[in-house]
């Protein structure tokens, strides 16, 4: 346990146990295979970035009705399109903390596999109105680097690993994959 000091009646702990640990764990070299063969650092992604990021996703407003009985409006959370709309707010944050995931928590190891496989079969999804694109730019490394990472290489099992040198819960971690199950 850490000593204190005590000030004006309050515990303060005289020096953080935090670095410490930090210098005794080398992420850098958590090294796993990706869903398809190839091989990717993982690192700890802060819980910070994950909360900032899912909530970013804003909640939708509760709907209100009007009790007579009563004489005033009054909120209705029990309105179906209104639970509908959570469960579609949950689900876009469960993949953006997965999006936050993948970009801050895989580095690979030799890079973008040179055959572009995986590439045209994201296209033949998008052509077949599976998968929506257009928000990517797919001439930049960047964007090519994390449609690879997002959509073919990572998998619960590397979520899992990033998880759990993040220090994030199981239960985020299911809460996140949520949209993944199937």
């Amino acid at each position: 346990m850490t000593k204190a000091r005590v000030q004006r009646g309050t515990a303060v702990p005289s020096k953080s146990p935090a670095p410490g640990v930090a210098r005794t764990r080398n992420v850098s070299d958590v090294i796993v295979y990706l869903s398809d063969g190839n091989k990717a650092r993982v690192l700890p992604v802060p819980a910070a970035l994950i909360d900032e990021v899912s909530n970013r996703i804003p909640e939708p407003p509760v709907p209100m009705w009007h009790n007579q009985d009563a004489g005033r409006d009054e909120p209705n959370p029990d309105d179906p399109a209104y639970l509908a709309a959570l469960r579609d707010m949950n689900r876009k944050r469960g993949i953006a903390a997965i999006d936050a995931m993948v970009m801050f928590g895989v580095e690979l190891v030799d890079g973008l596999p040179q055959d572009e496989a995986w590439l045209k079969k994201l296209r033949m999804l998008e052509r077949l109105g599976r998968l929506d694109l257009s928000a990517y730019n797919i001439e930049d490394p960047f964007d090519k680097e994390f449609l690879y990472k997002r959509y073919v290489a990572v998998d619960n099992i590397v979520l899992g690993k990033i998880s759990e040198i993040s220090g994030i819960t199981p239960a985020d971690v299911e809460a996140a994959e949520l949209p993944f199950q199937s």
